[in-house]
């Protein structure tokens, strides 16, 4: 299979999506590209969510790690809380995580492990 390959209708997946501390979404996909049931999985640096502030005619923007991650339906529920767990979003104000059935999808892959 190439990178770009299709991940098909014949695999139940869940996209799971965490916005997180800025920072930590690198180390978080190091840690989880290899786990079970992972299909492919990418990090995104996010800024203009949550809160701002301006100072000296300059508006600042909280910033954000954003991952996104393509697993099989029957590893979601582990990987989920994998994430939940490592990313310490016990924690007030830590960020959140989201699932959701998609159909189809994609690989995704960082910029330097693109075998093109």
């Amino acid at each position: 299979m190439t990178a770009l390959a299709h991940i098909g209708r014949g695999i139940e997946k869940k996209l799971l999506t965490a916005i997180i501390r800025p920072g930590k979404g690198r180390r978080l996909l190091e840690q989880f590209a290899e786990a079970p049931g992972v299909l492919s999985m990418s990090h995104h640096h996010a800024r203009g969510t949550g809160s701002s502030w301006s100072q000296r005619g300059k508006r600042f923007f909280t910033e954000q790690d954003v991952l996104i991650v393509l697993v099989e339906a029957d590893h979601a529920d582990a990987v989920f809380a994998g994430l939940y767990a490592a990313a310490g979003l016990s924690e007030q104000g830590a960020g959140m995580i989201f699932s959701e059935t998609v159909l189809r999808g994609h690989p995704m892959m960082p910029l330097d492990a693109a075998d093109w």
